[in-house]
């Protein structure tokens, strides 16, 4: 629990101010804050229990990420996502797919 507390609040730090389009070195840092629990390169279980972001194709990542926003897609913990993720533009949801995409 205190990992998930410290995760929810480095990343809406981080994202308060990520809803309007960043350039492309922006997005890079946009990550390096999810890289708490999702890892630098993608490889780390979000909190034990998500899936391995690593390997997995941009519009994948986009689809799960939209989902999280329109509440299609995430199990239990979902609300921790989608409390991040609408907080970030649909531009830069892509921006940010093409980027951990490329690990």
């Amino acid at each position: 629990m205190r990992k998930l507390g410290m995760c929810l609040v480095i990343c809406s730090l981080v994202l308060g101010g990520a809803s309007s389009g960043m350039a492309e070195k922006d997005i890079k840092v946009l990550y390096e804050q999810c890289a708490g629990c999702h890892g630098k390169d993608g490889t780390m279980l979000a909190l034990g229990k998500g899936a391995i972001l690593k390997g997995q194709s941009a519009e994948t990542l986009l689809k799960k990420m939209n989902g999280y926003v329109d509440g299609t897609f995430g199990g239990a913990q979902k609300g921790i996502m989608t409390s991040i993720l609408k907080r970030v533009s649909e531009e830069d949801r892509k921006r940010l797919a093409e980027y951990i995409s490329k690990f």
